[in-house]
């Protein structure tokens, strides 16, 4: 019986004359190549890069923007368990990016194209509202940013993969300034009276409690919630997107996560006619115009949370630990100015630097009358 056909070759290190060579039958016939170590060590690492690189597809001549996009994208979903962004981000990414430079070749990518690229995407816009009453939105600043960053690391795999000698620098615009908008605990008190349905109260209040990303939170299931030891954990995130694993359970969220349990029909703890919520975007936009609310996201919650904490003097590095947030620093960057202490000892630091004001001379120097 004849031996299956392998996918790829057997590979083995072989010294001779001093040197190791990579060996293998492939096609009907051996094969040797040089690695030009004569450690068995650097022999070992040219091997595994050897191995690395069998079977993938040369590069070709002169790669377009666009066809370094699309490998890109292939390789991240093929070698990722997800994509670089939420589902459908990096898509939708690339889509642009293709669409408005896809056939330019990188090197005439220059810092006036990325310019020129965020202000068509400004103009550009995108439909929103319903089909009757369409209307334009300009694109965020944000999403260009996302963008533009999605191609940067394009280009640097495009360089690692061989496809570029050096990967064109993509001029990244300026980030705006984050909005410092936080909810008053009576704004608060309004938003979770002003949900409508349970589940995006109960939304409202893990997000208010545990800090947590909209993601994390519709993605917890009751097997991550010990309701009788009072902690639940979100596991890990995607990429840089921390999560905190093991977050205590307050009096208050606990009575709305013991009722959410008793009336639970799926694994996931915020769930609506026994299935597990995608997106809660809608119902939570009702809420807030009851309860009249603006310039409020799901994402407000976890800043609220942690703006509420520093507030109450929590020290940064267990408000890191909450966010999931590795960097105090970062955390004291964005929260620190919240908390009542604030650069008061820095302030107190520089001491008396006059006499008392009960002490001070005036002194008025007389002139002379001619």
């Amino acid at each position: 019986m004849a031996r299956p056909k392998l996918d790829r070759p057997r590979f083995r290190l072989a010294r001779r004359s001093g040197r190791y060579s990579i060996e293998f039958w492939w096609e009907g016939r051996a094969h040797r190549v040089s690695t030009g170590a004569e450690d068995e060590r650097e022999a070992r690492v040219a091997l595994a890069a050897f191995e690395a690189g069998w079977g993938k597809v040369p590069p070709p001549e002169a790669p377009s923007i666009g066809a370094i996009l699309d490998a890109y994208e292939a390789d991240r979903i093929a070698n990722t368990e997800r994509p670089l962004h939420a589902p459908g981000t990096m898509k939708a990414c690339i889509a642009a990016l293709r669409r408005h430079m896809g056939d330019l070749p990188p090197d005439l990518l220059t810092k006036p194209r990325c310019r020129a690229y965020a202000q068509q995407r400004r103009q550009e816009g995108y439909e929103v509202g319903p089909r009757a009453a369409r209307r334009t939105k300009p694109v965020a600043a944000g999403t260009i940013i996302r963008e533009l960053v999605t191609l940067r690391a394009a280009f640097k795999w495009a360089a690692d993969e061989k496809w570029l000698a050096v990967a064109p620098f993509v001029e990244i615009p300026q980030a705006p300034q984050s909005r410092d908008r936080w909810l008053t605990r009576e704004e608060a008190v309004r938003l979770v009276e002003a949900c409508g349905d349970f589940h995006v109260r109960l939304f409202v209040l893990l997000g208010l409690h545990t800090a947590a990303r909209s993601a994390a939170i519709l993605g917890l299931s009751w097997a991550d919630v010990d309701l009788d030891a009072g902690r639940l954990s979100y596991g890990t995130g995607r990429g840089n997107k921390g999560r905190a694993r093991d977050v205590p359970i307050n009096p208050e969220l606990m009575a709305h996560l013991q009722a959410a349990n008793q009336l639970a029909q799926s694994d996931y703890v915020v769930e609506f006619a026994g299935h597990q919520v995608k997106s809660v975007k809608t119902g939570f936009r009702a809420a807030c115009k009851r309860a009249g609310l603006v310039g409020v996201t799901p994402h407000t919650l976890r800043h609220t949370a942690a703006t509420w904490a520093a507030q109450a003097r929590v020290p940064m590095w267990e408000i890191a630990g909450l966010l999931g947030h590795s960097d105090v620093r970062m955390v004291e960057s964005v929260y620190g100015h919240h908390s009542p202490d604030h650069l008061r000892e820095a302030a107190g630091a520089v001491g008396r630097v006059s006499a008392p004001i009960g002490e001070v001379t005036i002194r008025v120097k007389k002139q002379k009358i001619v």
